[in-house]
């Protein structure tokens, strides 16, 4: 009998058809009208940090040489492929070996993640307080940028990090819940997704790319807005396990295969974009 765990699957199958939705509407909207805008704030402000965390439940520190320089292989190759894609269709791209172009990120902040996993595994708790405070703190520091995808990698860590630590209890605790407590969670989490949309909060926070300097706020500002949103993100994440059940099919198919969909998605947003 497979142990294996569909809900993680199927979980991962839902974010990676609002990763494509996501880019396929902001490549044709850009985050307008309002409704539209809606549905963008909605996957914009958890799709992410709850990939990074189930891929923190599944990272292990004794495949790390291999794991590791697959993503960095992965990396080394989508690049090139991506530059040439986008001169094929004349949109000329400014090459930048520091910079990981747009989804590739992802690629590069594994890189850094896995490398951390031996620690985690080692002292966890101390890890986990390193990395919320890596998480919330470096948007004050000026590198913290796309270079190496520096703050991306600090601002999803802590996710990474849980991900790894707690993740198996986790999805083991929102899959016991009942059907009143699902549909709390989610109402919860749908109501802080509201709250981001009427406040009209900058996407680039959702994106996590960007310091506290580039915002033009304070940092007690820049801090209080990065745990709202790491807040609000780790609430949907929970209410997507929830709500997400353990059998097998299509979604769990898609899931097992989303690092693919992820990378060559974007091939055919960056067409639509002409």
């Amino acid at each position: 009998m497979s142990s294996r765990n569909y809900r993680l699957d199927r979980a991962k199958g839902v974010l990676i058809f609002m990763v494509v939705l996501g880019h396929i509407l902001t490549a044709a909207s850009a985050w307008e009208p309002d409704t539209l805008r809606a549905l963008q704030v909605i996957i914009y402000s958890f799709h992410m940090p709850a990939f990074v965390f189930l891929a923190g439940i599944t990272a292990k520190s004794d495949r790390l040489l291999p794991r590791t320089l697959f993503f960095l292989v992965l990396l080394a190759t989508a690049m090139p492929m991506y530059y040439g894609w986008m001169s094929l269709l004349g949109l000329n791209p400014d090459f930048d070996f520091l910079v990981p172009y747009w989804l590739t990120w992802f690629l590069m902040s594994m890189v850094w993640w896995m490398l951390s996993v031996p620690f985690i595994e080692r002292f966890p708790r101390a890890m986990l307080m390193i990395s919320v405070v890596a998480g919330l703190v470096g948007g004050a520091l000026p590198m913290a940028d796309y270079e190496l995808s520096i703050s991306r990698t600090m601002v999803f860590w802590p996710f990474f990090v849980v991900g790894k630590v707690y993740g198996s209890r986790i999805l083991h605790w929102a899959g016991s819940r009942s059907p009143r407590q699902i549909a709390g969670l989610v109402a919860a989490a749908l109501t802080t997704t509201l709250v981001f949309y009427l406040y009209d909060v900058n996407k680039e926070w959702f994106y996590g790319s960007r310091n506290f300097d580039w915002f033009d706020v304070t940092v007690p500002e820049g801090l209080g807005m990065r745990a709202a949103v790491a807040l609000g993100a780790g609430l949907s994440t929970v209410a997507l396990l929830a709500a997400t059940s353990q059998k097998k099919g299509y979604l769990a198919t898609v899931g097992r295969h989303s690092l693919a969909v992820y990378l060559l998605h974007g091939f055919v947003v960056r067409l639509l974009e002409l």
